[in-house]
């Protein structure tokens, strides 16, 4: 292999591709990942605590409608007493 200026000039602006990408390029796009990351967490986090809400609320709900019924038995042995 013969190496001439060509081989040369083709290494050096490789080398300053790659030290722009890493300065100029790169910083930004890792920011972003990490802010999607951190929206994706966010997201996981409140839709588990909505999950957990509904689920107490469901049995709450099922309570007040055990409750109901058996008021509502009462009732109807008083008012046929």
């Amino acid at each position: 292999m013969n190496i001439n200026a060509t081989l040369f000039g083709q290494t050096i602006a490789f080398v300053i591709f790659v030290w722009f990408c890493m300065k100029y390029v790169w910083p930004p796009i890792i920011k972003a990942i990490e802010e999607r990351q951190s929206s994706i967490a966010n997201a996981l986090s409140s839709a588990e605590a909505a999950r957990k809400e509904q689920v107490d609320t469901k049995t709450l709900a099922e309570q007040e409608i055990t409750k109901a019924k058996a008021q509502s038995q009462e009732i109807l042995f008083l008012a046929n007493k």
